[in-house]
């Protein structure tokens, strides 16, 4: 039986949104290893460490929800202050991670640009929205959820995958705030952060390198590619580890948002649907005409080789 989100504010909302919370928290305590073949700034670090800053950005999250019920902000108002808030969340997120890991620098956050990762996928907006006004408040145009009831799962998948994206972009701004691959490795070390397969410096080379390359093939390749077709790739928490799926949902105001050359990726996305499946069938009855003459010349080859046979042993006689 699928279980529905509440529509409206009330004890219901209120009730559903601890149960929620409750949930994220005991799922932490199983398996978070990536299941995935695509790499996260937080593999670098063990689980332990992982654990407490999925945790902490539980809590902020947490923090967060409840203070923007005390400052009663209207939907609007929400909808306005969505990169502020997302800003704010990840800053937070930052700052008591190093605290609560006892990590020496605690300057990060203010030292590097945190606007660029409001870009991702986050959902923020969203989430908050089912949080705190119930599903009825999001119209069919600014919902992922095209259908007027919103499962509870769903709520789940945005929470698990806010959760994994902010560790994330925690991790991926420790990594990129230092400026050489032995000063990352004497971070990782001495804070006692990274698991026993990157404690060198080759190590870490190659996982820095692969993610830099990931990030060059998902923004120019990948990105445009699910544009393109209408979806977005969440992360999800499962007692088998982390998982990414995809759902669908409209993306046409994400076609403003991409680059020239990303623009340039789906127009060969387009020739390819429209040229494609004709290429096929040329190819295709192209195949049949050689076959077909290819059987019949053999065929005329082999009566014309068997009456040449019969010749041969007529004139012998």
């Amino acid at each position: 039986m699928i279980k529905y989100w509440p529509e409206k504010q009330g004890i219901n909302l209120n009730n559903e949104v601890v149960n929620l919370f409750r949930y994220a928290y005991s799922k932490l305590d199983t398996n978070l290893h990536n299941n995935t073949s695509w790499i996260l700034s937080i593999d670098i670090i063990n689980i332990q460490v992982k654990r407490k800053l999925f945790k902490v950005v539980l809590y902020e999250l947490e923090i967060l929800v409840l203070d923007i019920i005390e400052l009663n902000l209207t939907l609007e108002e929400l909808k306005t202050l969505t990169k502020k808030i997302t800003i704010d969340l990840i800053k937070k997120s930052i700052d008591n991670f190093y605290l609560l890991t006892q990590v020496q620098s605690t300057n990060f956050s203010q030292s590097h640009n945190l606007e660029r990762f409001c870009d991702f996928n986050l959902f923020i907006d969203n989430l908050l929205i089912y949080l705190i006004f119930g599903s009825n408040t999001l119209t069919l145009n600014n919902t992922l959820f095209l259908e007027i009831n919103v499962p509870t799962r769903y709520i789940e998948i945005l929470l698990d995958n806010l959760v994994i994206q902010v560790s994330n972009i925690v991790f991926l701004n420790c990594i990129t705030n230092q400026l050489s691959l032995s000063s990352l490795l004497v971070f990782l070390i001495s804070n006692n952060l990274c698991n026993d397969t990157y404690i060198s410096i080759k190590s870490l080379a190659t996982f820095r390198n692969n993610l830099n390359w990931q990030d060059l093939i998902d923004y120019y390749l990948i990105q445009p590619k699910i544009v393109y077709n209408n979806r977005y790739k969440v992360w999800l928490l499962t007692p088998e580890g982390l998982s990414c799926k995809y759902i669908y949902a409209c993306r046409e105001n994400d076609f403003f948002k991409l680059s020239n050359l990303q623009l340039i990726i789906i127009v060969f996305l387009e020739l390819q649907d429209f040229l494609l499946p004709k290429i096929n069938n040329v190819i295709f009855n192209l195949s049949k005409v050689l076959i077909y003459t290819w059987g019949y010349f053999f065929n005329q080859f082999f009566k014309l080789l068997l009456k040449s046979v019969f010749f041969v042993f007529r004139t012998k006689k």
